[in-house]
């Protein structure tokens, strides 16, 4: 994850990939769930033209103001995850989101290592959309 993070031309590519799967969705904010989703998020948001929401450990940070007055009206919120693995950490943003008057339907993450979040998150009526997944990952042999 850090080569994306830190390589011009990686992170064009995954900011045009979460665009057009923004793209595909009614969207009003994006969130973080992580520290280490906040980059793409905050990228992804300015990109977008859309607010970002960084919710860490099910808490919000960096907000200027209560979480419920910037999701007044049930506004539609997607999760931008750097990767899944059993589901936990975006569940939890859910779970904030959503007690602070959001909708949230959709987790978009870089990778996920399908170790679960799928499931975890279907069953939570949110749909998982990976960029890419842990079988379309081709490790080096001296890695």
């Amino acid at each position: 994850m850090a080569m994306i993070f830190t390589e011009p031309t990686g992170l064009e590519i995954v900011i045009n990939l979460t665009l057009s799967e923004l793209r595909k969705v009614r969207v009003d904010k994006i969130a973080s769930p992580s520290v280490e989703a906040d980059p793409i998020v905050a990228v992804v948001g300015i990109h977008a033209n859309l607010g970002s929401l960084f919710i860490h450990h099910g808490e919000p940070i960096y907000a200027y103001e209560k979480l419920e007055n910037l999701l007044t009206g049930g506004k539609k919120v997607v999760i931008i995850a750097d990767a899944t693995f059993g589901g936990h950490t975006v569940l939890a943003a859910a779970k904030t989101l959503r007690a602070a008057g959001a909708e949230v339907k959709t987790a978009i993450t870089l990778v996920d290592l399908q170790k679960g979040a799928r499931q975890l998150l279907e069953a939570e009526g949110i749909q998982l959309v990976p960029l890419i997944e842990a079988k379309d990952l081709t490790l080096p042999a001296n890695a």
